[in-house]
Parts: structure tokens; C-alpha cells; sequence
């Protein structure tokens, strides 16, 4: 065998070294293309569960949430209005001095109201913006704390669930400052700038150390909702100084 002959079938065997190189490449790539796009598909199943569960707790939160005040209200204003009226109309001599007839238009706008309260869907039926007046007047009728909202913009998510999902971590924001703030006031702002929503929620209540709460499970329940809706959340505060809870939230 000459030297051309040798030189010919060293080529060959070179390429089909090469070749089969390649092959077994290409396999491997095929191999770690489907495993990736098996774990991202299992990734994206677990976000859309673990989405739709968020949105399924907020749901139920709220529901209770909203029970509550109703029940307090009921409580506290209207059955101490009926009861008023009862009073009037079994002794004839009040009834001169007090006009029932408005202490039964009274109850009447009162229950009108919290049948309003009770529509747990009013979160569809309302905008952002209205949801957030509706729970500070509520606070301010309490005469527990002073309430200021200050809006600038359109701050509308196009879809019910992330606007389900803001409204829920306001309320968990309120929530905690009756709780635990000791404040005189709440400070809100939603603001609309360059296609994201700002809302910040401030009192100038007793503050606290954020290092020594960021595990408490309310804070986790929040930051957790708040990345679900792609958005991001700032905690401000310290002792005695106050708080801050700053969410930015894409308008889609």
C-alpha cells in the first residue's frame, strides 16, 4: 500500500472521526435542549400554580376581610340605629322630640352601603383607584385614624387578577398599621409614571426595625404576591419614625 493510499484512508477516518464527533454533539445538545425546555415548562406550571393559589388566598382574605366590617358595622351603626328606633316607637313621648323618620332613612343608607361592601366582586366593578377611596373612608368612618389619598394618572392593570393582587396587599398595609403602627394618619399616593404604578402607603406611626421583621409572615406574603404580579416592593421604616411601603407595578 503506497503512501497516497495510507494518506486517502487516514482523511477518511479523520472525517468520520469528525463527523461522528459532531453527531455525538448534536445528540447531546438535543438531549440538554429537552431537558431545559422539560424544566422550564415544569417552571412556568409552577408559577401559574403558584399564581392562581395567590389569587385564590387573596380572594378568600378579602371575602373575610369584608365580613368582618360588615359585621362590625352592623354592630356598631345599624343595630344601634334600629335600636334607637325601637325606643322612640314604644314611648310616644320621645317620639315628639325625634323625628324617626330619619333615624329609618339612616339605617336604610347604612345597610345600602354595606350591601355594597358585601359584593365581594367590586374589585371587577371598581377601578384601582376607587377601591383604594372606598377602604380609607372606611379607616376615616372608623375615626380610629386620619386618612389622606393623593392620585396622579391611570393606574389600571388590565387584567382582574393583578388588580385583585394590589388591592389585597393595600388592605394587608392598612391592616398591619391599625395593628400595630399606633399612627394618627395614613399617607397614600397612586401615581402613574412611564408605564408602571407607584403606590405608596406611609404612617407616622412608632416604626420598626426592618432586620427584625423581614421573616414575619405578613411582609413574606406580601414581597411573595407583589413578585407574582412582576412588580417590586420597598420597605421603609425605624423606630419612631414611622413607615413606608413603596409597590411599583407594570400597568399590564
Amino acid at each position: 500500500m503506497d503512501a497516497s493510499n495510507i494518506e486517502v484512508i487516514i482523511a477518511v477516518l479523520f472525517g468520520s472521526l469528525i463527523l461522528a464527533l459532531i453527531g455525538v454533539f448534536m445528540f447531546v445538545m438535543v438531549i440538554v435542549y429537552q431537558k431545559r425546555k422539560i424544566r422550564n415548562i415544569r417552571e412556568q406550571q409552577r408559577l401559574i400554580t403558584e399564581y392562581e393559589q395567590a389569587v385564590l388566598k387573596a380572594k378568600v382574605e378579602m371575602r373575610e376581610e369584608t365580613l368582618k366590617y360588615v359585621g362590625q358595622e352592623l354592630h356598631d351603626n345599624v343595630g344601634q340605629v334600629l335600636s334607637l328606633i325601637k325606643l322612640y316607637l314604644s314611648r310616644p313621648e320621645l317620639q315628639k322630640q325625634t323625628d324617626s323618620t330619619q333615624l329609618i332613612d339612616q339605617a336604610i343608607l347604612d345597610i345600602r352601603s354595606l350591601s355594597q361592601d358585601l359584593n365581594i366582586n367590586r374589585v371587577e366593578q371598581y377601578s384601582l383607584n376607587d377601591f383604594i377611596e372606598q377602604e380609607l373612608n372606611k379607616v376615616h368612618k372608623s375615626g380610629l385614624v386620619k386618612t389622606s389619598f393623593e392620585s396622579e394618572g391611570t393606574c389600571e392593570p388590565l387584567n382582574i387578577q393583578p388588580r385583585l393582587m394590589i388591592s389585597r396587599i393595600f388592605q394587608e398595609c392598612i391592616s398591619n398599621i391599625l395593628k400595630h403602627a399606633e399612627a394618627k394618619h395614613i399617607f397614600v399616593k397612586l401615581l402613574t409614571k412611564a408605564g408602571s404604578c407607584t403606590l405608596s402607603v406611609r404612617d407616622d406611626g412608632v416604626g420598626f426595625e426592618t432586620t427584625a421583621v423581614q421573616h414575619g409572615s405578613g411582609l413574606i406574603n406580601m414581597c411573595d404576591r407583589v413578585k407574582l404580579i412582576g412588580g417590586d416592593i420597598e420597605i421603609m421604616s425605624s423606630l419612631g419614625a414611622g413607615t413606608e411601603i413603596k409597590l411599583r407595578i407594570p400597568q399590564s
